[in-house]
């Protein structure tokens, strides 16, 4: 059995079977594994632990209880190593214990004794090792549901070269700041001097009236609503001496209060709108080669969880497939037990040499032709057969390869089960026994989209060999074709590929990201930019929305009533809506429609005894 269990599982350096009440060990396979750090059977002496070797070498324990051939339960341990992916391009990367102690690396600086030390202290934006810099990351490793939180960390370093620099213009934030501190006080000077002296002028002449000063005429001041009530003050000044009211020709405003407005607003938009729009000179600056080769380490490294998930597939297959070809298990029971563990898989079933089923546990997705795709594995393999012995012209060699190749049965390998439809299917395939009949397991249609899902990576897509998306950490349409390359977008692509059973998918990883998603200098400023534009936009609203409720609008309300006044409407009344300037006006052109109306009665007071007598003569 451990024979069978490490041929599947190659990553298990040893194995061993123990008495879990006593510790006497049952059966070993692979390089002696440390059952001195084993001490019972409580829950937490069987979680995974890191231990170390008698050399030294790290080694991640794991442990299984399995049923004795004598009913007696079994404690079967497992001895792994932690397996770094290959970094290149001056990268490097460390795991640490919870000591800080490293345990296992990867990369060029792997064996200098100065990074190991970088990676094992607190991680900062960049450090120093002699006369070299480093930018070093760190990152705790979680835990989950099906993973133990170990205590690990993974830090990487990178090299910063020499002379290198933020290329970003530190003279921009200042010039900008002075140009708009300048914009600010034309406004406030422009404001003050076509709104606020006009108004006040008009509150002084309105006042004068009222106190009965009309010896002198209404000094007009100001273009638009102001010089219009102006105009109207002194019709009204010229009818409180005694004149009789005539119509005034209503006259085009011109320059009016709300042009001042939209004046100023349009200046500080000007200046929100510039402000991003000079700074998109900098987005055209070359993308560092460190930035772009980061973007593919991303894409290899999503490129290498989806073989590895894909190669985990196939390890936990081909383990229940010897178990059950050699008759030490029923297949049936391990295949029910086997599903709700894995939860990357939908459905496992055995299948015959044409595809039928003949076992199943779990539901299989609908619309899929499974019989057609797993018989066409048979008939790719005849083919191949049929190939070989025409490349050998009828030699002996063919002969004997072919049956070698019929004796071991058909390989392990990842198929995809469609090729169009609704959801893309795909199944790992093993043999299983004589006969041609293979272990069948599908994998969720989102088990690869989790896999594509990773901080900083953009857009990522998992395509077939026909260019087709099949995953992708955000929607997508399945069977859709591969988006193209963008303007301003930083792309990589890495193959799905590596061991035997992948290699054959023809699978690719597909990342897009834009390039303003990035934290470069340029963008950055470019980002800041347009929020500071964005900012001052909203200012300039807010603004020109005050000055339209507080002061444009009682003002035009105030310029109507006056020439309504002027024209002879005495039974309105003039209400101030706010105490300021424009209300200031308001009350006075009440005072003086009061003043107008009593004139009037008194007037038709004298008029009606003079009709009378004439009347009566």
């Amino acid at each position: 059995m451990l024979s069978s269990l490490g041929a599947a599982y190659r990553k298990w350096r040893g194995l061993a079977v123990v008495d879990p009440k006593t510790g006497r060990l049952l059966a070993a396979r692979g390089e002696t594994v440390p059952l001195d750090k084993f001490d019972g059977r409580s829950d937490d002496s069987l979680r995974p632990r890191l231990v170390t070797t008698g050399s030294g070498a790290p080694r991640l324990l794991s442990f299984a209880y399995l049923d004795g051939p004598d009913g007696t339960e079994q404690l079967v341990v497992a001895a792994g190593t932690l397996r770094l992916p290959a970094e290149r391009g001056n990268r490097t990367t460390f795991v640490t214990g919870p000591g800080g102690r490293v345990i296992a690396a990867s990369g060029d600086q792997a064996d200098t004794p100065g990074v190991r030390e970088l990676a094992a202290g607190d991680a900062g934006s960049v450090r120093r090792d002699g006369d070299r810099y480093f930018a070093v990351g760190r990152a705790d490793v979680p835990g989950g549901d099906r993973v133990q939180r170990l205590g690990l960390s993974v830090a990487t370093t990178v090299p910063v070269p020499s002379g290198t620099a933020v290329g970003s213009d530190r003279l921009l934030g200042p010039l900008a700041a002075v140009v708009l501190l300048v914009l600010g006080l034309l406004v406030v000077w422009w404001l003050v001097r076509r709104v606020q002296r006009p108004l006040r002028g008009l509150d002084m002449e309105a006042a004068r009236l009222v106190r009965g000063s009309l010896d002198r005429p209404v000094n007009v001041t100001g273009r638009g609503e102001t010089a219009r009530i102006g105009r109207t003050l002194e019709a009204l000044r010229r009818q409180l001496l005694g004149e009789r009211p005539e119509p005034a020709a209503a006259k085009p405003v011109r320059g009016g209060l709300r042009v001042t407005a939209l004046c100023c607003a349009a200046l500080i938009t000007a200046w929100a709108v510039a402000l991003p729009v000079l700074n998109l000179a900098d987005g055209r600056s070359p993308v560092p080669a460190q930035t772009a080769q980061d973007q593919r380490y991303r894409t290899e490294a999503a490129s290498e969880r989806v073989r590895r998930t894909l190669g985990e597939g196939i390890a936990d297959l081909s383990s229940v497939a010897r178990l059950g070809a050699e008759g030490g298990i029923r297949t049936g029971n391990v295949m029910d037990t086997l599903l709700p563990k894995h939860p990357e898989w939908s459905a496992l079933y055995l299948v015959d040499g044409d595809g039928e089923i003949l076992l199943r546990s779990g539901v299989a997705k609908g619309g899929v032709d499974r019989k057609a795709a797993l018989g066409g594995a048979k008939d790719a393999k005849d083919a191949k057969d049929a190939k070989d012995a025409k490349d050998a012209k009828g030699r002996k060699d063919a002969k004997d390869a072919r049956s070698t190749r019929n004796a071991e049965g058909p390989a392990p390998a990842v198929v995809q089960l469609n090729h169009g439809g609704k959801v893309p299917v795909s199944a790992a395939v093993v043999p299983f026994g004589e006969g041609g009949r293979r272990l069948v397991g599908e994998f969720q249609p989102a088990a690869f989209n989790g896999l594509l899902s990773r901080p900083g990576i953009g857009r990522s897509w998992l395509v077939d060999a026909h260019n087709r998306v099949i995953g992708s950490n955000q929607g997508f349409i399945a069977f859709s074709a591969q988006p193209g390359n963008q303007a301003r977008t930083l792309t990589a692509a890495a193959p799905v590929k590596g061991t035997a059973p992948v290699d054959g998918l023809g699978w690719r990883v597909v990342t897009q990201k834009p390039l303003s998603w990035m934290p470069l200098a340029s963008y950055e400023t470019q980002r800041r930019a347009i929020l500071v534009g964005l900012l001052a936009f909203t200012a300039a609203l807010l603004c020109l929305g005050w000055l339209q409720l507080t002061v444009i609008r009682p003002l035009r309300a105030v310029d109507r009533s006056a020439a309504a006044l002027a024209a002879g409407d005495r039974t309105s009344v003039i209400y101030p809506r706010h105490h300021d300037e424009v209300g200031s006006i308001a009350r006075s052109l009440e005072l003086i429609r009061q003043r107008l109306a009593d004139a009037d009665r008194h007037s038709a007071a004298i008029d009606r005894p003079l009709s009378t007598v004439a009347q009566g003569n």
